[in-house]
């Protein structure tokens, strides 16, 4: 069972692309979600108060991702901090995930859903990479509807990430975004199509 890594552009479409694959059959390990549930864990919570301190921590002993967000987002030096507390858990929760898909062997493949697999290494777990390509314009228009950023702000996000043009040129797929639905779920099939082929019928 193949692991595909899935990245791409702040609002290019890599979700979308996750949720077509899906709703192929395959198994998705989204790296926010995991993300988020390995900061609820209170051994990680004790390690971010003692590396950012109470103003990191909500009034019920969770982590305030919000708070926690403003600091690490201006502050690279914080950032990669952070990442030094999360990031091995996470890798650690990406393998069992990818381990027990496998064992059950009910998914033609697993996607690891996450913007930063390249910068992070977690590409180490993926069989192949592919990205979501899609026009700056189109992926602006998306992030001021649904996230409600500016111009500015989808810049700076993207400046803590690496360029698109060098994920782009590291990745072994390229799936076209171009704003047409139906063209990107045919994408996403051709590319299903490469890298699990369907078994034929007894």
């Amino acid at each position: 069972m193949p692991v595909i890594g899935l990245i791409g552009g702040i609002g290019g479409g890599k979700s979308a692309a996750a949720s077509i694959l899906a709703g192929r059959g395959a198994e998705v390990v989204d790296a926010d979600a995991v993300g988020h549930e390995v900061l609820r864990r209170p051994e990680v919570a004790r390690r971010v108060a003692e590396r950012f301190g109470p103003g990191a921590i909500a009034a019920d002993g969770r982590v305030d991702r919000r708070a926690l967000g403003r600091v690490v987002f201006a502050d690279p030096a914080a950032r990669r901090d952070l990442e030094a507390i999360v990031h091995p858990p996470m890798f650690e929760e990406f393998e069992r995930r990818i381990a027990a898909a496998r064992s059950r062997g009910d998914a033609p493949l697993v996607v690891l859903d996450a913007a930063i697999l390249l910068e992070s290494g977690w590409d180490r777990a993926c069989d192949a990479v592919a990205f979501v390509d899609a026009p700056r314009e189109a992926r602006l228009d998306r992030v001021r509807r649904d996230r409600g950023w500016s111009d500015a702000e989808l810049t700076a996000r993207e400046a803590a990430q690496w360029p698109l043009e060098r994920k782009k040129a590291r990745a072994d797929h390229v799936l076209t975004n171009d704003g047409d639905p139906a063209r990107l779920e045919a994408e996403v099939d051709r590319l299903l199509m490469k890298l699990a082929p369907a078994e034929p019928a007894p």
